[in-house]
């Protein structure tokens, strides 16, 4: 089980590493702002769904939705047979910054423990501001909107 666990933590954060692309595709100089947007197509061509980090992660599917994201894929582990795994990822703007919550994550339909829902929502948000920190330019987000085929991020100018 500690494998699965680890596994299903990983595949959150291959997610959330997946919606980050959006402030990378916004690689704009820190004194302007703008907009990016980022369809679902193009969320499921991105290097890290068509090629997982874990070669037990299979079948990685980006599903936008109005207000949220839906991931999911398969994990295979050995002498298993391979659960389906969904989490629902919900954002939030603080002070200028994106943050994901993970509000419901499902293995082979069935919710996974509160206790386990809160150990994958503190594994992204160590993650997430570690990555927003190295690879996101100064400025702050105003507004995050997801549809049912895109996801849409505008920023405000950051300080010289």
């Amino acid at each position: 089980m500690k494998t699965f666990r680890k596994t299903l933590i990983a595949v959150v954060l291959l997610a959330v590493l997946v919606l980050a692309a959006v402030p990378a595709f916004a690689q704009t100089p820190a004194t302007s702002a703008g907009t990016a947007t980022l369809t679902e197509e193009e969320a499921n061509q991105l290097y890290r769904v068509t090629n997982p980090r874990y070669r037990s992660v299979e079948n990685v599917v980006v599903d936008f939705q109005p207000g949220q994201t839906v991931i999911s894929a398969t994990i295979t582990l050995r002498g298993k047979d391979p659960p389906a795994v969904a989490v629902t990822l919900v954002p939030s703007i603080t002070k200028g910054r994106i943050y994901w919550a993970v509000t419901v994550a499902a293995v082979n339909g069935e919710p996974v423990s509160d206790e386990l829902l809160a150990q994958i929502n503190a594994a992204i948000t160590s993650s997430w501001r570690y990555f927003i920190r190295q690879q996101v330019p100064d400025g702050r987000v105003t507004s995050i909107e997801i549809t049912e085929d895109a996801l849409v991020l505008t920023w405000a100018a950051g300080r010289k």
